[in-house]
């Protein structure tokens, strides 16, 4: 393989590593598989990290962005709060569906991380994450909240976590787009006045 920048090189191993977590579980993403997936060497993986975790955590970084670049084009858009924040959910939907493989290392990657003594800290600073990346969407809105931003994001991160896993459990088309309707007209609900309604 050329020689690549360092950035570069960590992230087709990221990528290379959620690859082989959607298609082999999170268990057997070992570092060996994951240069093998990336078409590198096992070396490769030490200079780019100094550990698992650090890939783990990496792995969770690009898995949120890859919805949280979508919601951020959708949020810079034209319309008003409310077209925002339902074209917003749709755009975050339309990921789960394209992509439950990614979805499901997400959940799969808490649990694993929990189990193993050390990698505890990485479900933690996941949550962490999606809750920084719901704070920053809902503020970019420029609206007043009947409610602290931290709790409005606690509270998406919360109905989406738990829709994401219904659906990935039950596959319910249908009944996931009406519950999303539900949960577009309550989060629209906690903006102040009419939002531009």
């Amino acid at each position: 393989m050329p020689r690549i920048a360092v950035d570069e090189r960590r992230g087709l191993l990221v990528e290379a590593a959620i690859r082989v977590m959607v298609r082999d579980g999170v268990a057997k993403a070992t570092t060996r598989s994951i240069v093998a997936e990336a078409g590198m060497a096992l070396a490769a993986f030490h200079y780019s990290f100094r550990s698992k975790q650090e890939l783990l955590e990496n792995v969770i970084e690009t898995i949120t962005a890859h919805t949280l670049d979508l919601a951020v084009e959708v949020l810079g858009g034209e319309g008003n709060a409310q077209e925002k924040v339902r074209s917003a959910l749709d755009t975050y939907w339309r990921h789960v569906v394209a992509n439950p493989g990614e979805h499901r290392v997400t959940y799969e990657l808490t649990q694993y991380a929990l189990r193993h003594p050390g990698l505890a800290t990485i479900a933690k600073r996941q949550y962490e994450a999606y809750i920084a990346a719901a704070s920053t969407l809902i503020e970019s809105l420029d609206v007043t909240w009947k409610a602290p931003t931290p709790v409005v994001a606690r509270y998406l991160i919360s109905v989406m976590d738990g829709m994401t896993l219904l659906w990935l459990n039950e596959g319910d088309d249908a009944s996931s787009r009406a519950a999303l309707d539900l949960a577009g007209d309550h989060l629209v609900s906690l903006i102040e006045g009419d939002a531009g309604a």
